[in-house]
């Protein structure tokens, strides 16, 4: 069974955690039947953390669970946390396939269709 995370940062501001979480819902309506669970989590500040979304969608019957960092750069969350809480995970869950995809930034057109926006 596919799954599917956003993970974002995560604020001390619930209506701004909330607004993820609504996202993180609009984008499951968009992809359609791609994933058969889809998420969120944040890194720090707010719950569900990433990892309590990675045991809930293995809970559910995940085995490939795809990571989508929502961050505009590659700093320390993109580089090194993430890979790192990724491992961790694979090592707990010797079933599972985790992928983590580019981060927001990464994404190819990115740039073009945000400038088309403004």
């Amino acid at each position: 069974m596919k799954g599917f995370i956003l993970v974002a940062h995560g604020s001390r501001r619930a209506a701004a955690n909330d607004e993820i979480a609504a996202f993180a819902g609009a984008l499951a309506e968009g992809m359609g039947d791609k994933f058969a669970v889809i998420g969120h989590g944040f890194w720090e500040l707010a719950e569900p953390s990433l990892e309590q979304a990675i045991d809930a969608q293995v809970a559910a019957g995940a085995t490939d669970i795809r990571l989508f960092p929502y961050f505009l750069a590659q700093g320390k969350h993109v580089v090194k946390d993430l890979p790192s809480v990724l491992e961790q995970k694979r090592e707990q869950y010797p079933q599972l396939s985790i992928t983590l995809l580019p981060h927001l930034g990464a994404l190819p057109g990115f740039a073009d269709w945000l400038g088309r926006q403004l």
